[in-house]
């Protein structure tokens, strides 16, 4: 394993190290995205259905991600948490045999709620594609909506409310969203909470299953070891039956700046989670690209603007950044992480480090480490099938996949200059329409809680 490390006054060190990691992350991301493009076999069924087809042999292994248009856009008000109940009751086995058969397929299946989608990730054995694909359609196009059924899932949704606030990144999240998007349904959880699940009938699964369960609402995207030709069949033979149906509209919430813009949560904890979150503009091609170079430069590691708290001052055991991306907006998220003692300092410097930033000019090497780092995320996306399969149902689902296609993802990026990067930094990265959070530990008995709109 290979050590490094950074010096409070070396700082020639510091910069050989980012010019050296540039080099690097140019070398190993670019050499395979310049051979790698979003370039898969992409096709409409007849139902309506976004089949995207994508060939690696390299395992004998198939990874299938559906996405369901709508996500928390479509909970109705009041019963947030709708969307994911109705897509958990779509795959719940009906019976032992049916798990069982399921079981033997080798296969993992994941469900997740979105601003924007619902999403079922799926991989097994190439060999087992058929037989696991004619099962999940089983439950998928006609699922059991039972009290019984719903009511267990209710409790089950209660829990996972519960370890979402448990979470300190995910109360942070939640709090951060909630307080950008108010009552919409991009500041609600995918859950829903106690009072929205309670509202939640068997009637009301039973009509979301039937508008959105629809072929013209799902883009499927599937990386396998199979012939193109061999999926397409299984899949025409199954999810191709679903009714038509219509494709999920909606207007997309916009963030507003809440008149609070300092927010302290207590939890029992022996650390402090300080935050700063700034709302991002409405998704397209060049703010999706954007958005992630900014995120690289700030907080994603050795050599970001926000390192030093933790490498040279100590202030830090983890700082970092991150993106939360909706196609009405968003929210981009710096982070720190220290020890309850150090919480008061800690608390004065992150604040005067991102002023620092603020003041700062962006730079050329600023752009290269943004546009390596992001090459080497991609990379890494390609890599994984079950990843890949996300990345191109996602990009096909924000209506930016042909943006990224048009040319090589290598020649995109590389057209990305550093006005238009410095513009897009000016434009998020103002402190006056940010919100800063921390959770700290209790200072007495007394728990603070979040309000659960509507």
């Amino acid at each position: 394993m290979i050590k490094l490390s950074l010096y409070r006054d070396d700082k020639r060190l510091r910069s050989q190290f980012i010019f050296g990691l540039t080099l690097f992350l140019f070398w190993l991301s670019g050499m395979a995205l310049s051979q790698t493009s979003l370039q898969p076999s992409v096709m409409t069924l007849s139902n309506g259905l976004q089949l995207i087809l994508d060939q690696n042999p390299h395992s004998q292994t198939t990874a299938v991600f559906i996405l369901i248009k709508g996500g928390r856009l479509a909970d109705p008000p009041g019963k947030a948490g709708l969307g994911y109940l109705v897509a958990r009751l779509s795959l719940d086995p009906p019976d032992t045999d049916f798990l069982r058969e399921f079981m033997k397929s080798g296969a993992e299946i994941r469900v997740a709620s979105r601003g924007d989608f619902l999403l079922v990730s799926l991989e097994c054995l190439s060999g087992h594609f058929e037989s696991a694909m004619k099962l999940i359609y089983r439950t998928f196009s006609r699922p059991i909506f039972s009290g019984l059924r719903l009511n267990n899932l209710k409790e089950a949704l209660k829990n996972y409310q519960k370890k979402e606030l448990d979470d300190i990144d995910s109360r942070a999240d939640l709090a951060l969203l909630e307080a950008f998007f108010s009552s919409s349904p991009y500041g609600l959880s995918g859950y829903g909470h106690q009072l929205s699940i309670k509202n939640i009938k068997v009637e009301d699964a039973s009509s979301y299953h039937q508008k959105y369960f629809v072929g013209a609402n799902i883009i499927m995207s599937i990386v396998s070891s199979l012939e193109p030709d061999t999926i397409k069949t299984v899949i025409e033979s199954t999810f191709g039956r679903l009714p038509r149906g219509e494709g999920f509209s909606s207007e997309f919430p916009s963030s507003k700046l809440p008149e609070k813009k300092e927010i302290k949560l207590k939890k029992e904890t022996p650390s402090s989670l300080l935050t700063v979150a700034f709302p991002l503009p409405p998704l397209s091609a060049r703010n999706y690209v954007l958005a992630n170079f900014l995120d690289a430069i700030v907080g994603g590691g050795p050599g970001s603007k926000i390192w030093p708290l933790r490498s040279e001052e100590g202030l830090a055991y983890e700082v970092g950044s991150r993106l939360i991306l909706m196609r009405g907006g968003g929210l981009f998220i710096i982070y720190l992480k220290t020890l309850a003692e150090k919480t008061a300092e800690a608390r004065v410097r992150f604040q005067e480090k991102l002023k620092e930033i603020e003041r700062n000019d962006l730079n050329e090497d600023d752009l290269e480490i943004g546009r390596n780092s992001f090459r080497l995320w991609l990379y890494q996306q390609f890599e994984a099938k079950i990843k890949k399969a996300e990345l191109q149902a996602i990009f096909r689902a924000l209506e930016i996949d042909h943006d990224l296609a048009e040319n090589s993802l290598e020649a995109y990026l590389n057209k990305i200059s550093l006005n238009e990067l410095a513009q897009f930094f000016e434009e998020v990265f103002d402190l006056e329409k940010s919100v800063f959070l921390e959770i700290i530990p209790p200072e007495s008995d007394l728990a603070v809680e979040r309000n659960q709109p509507g």
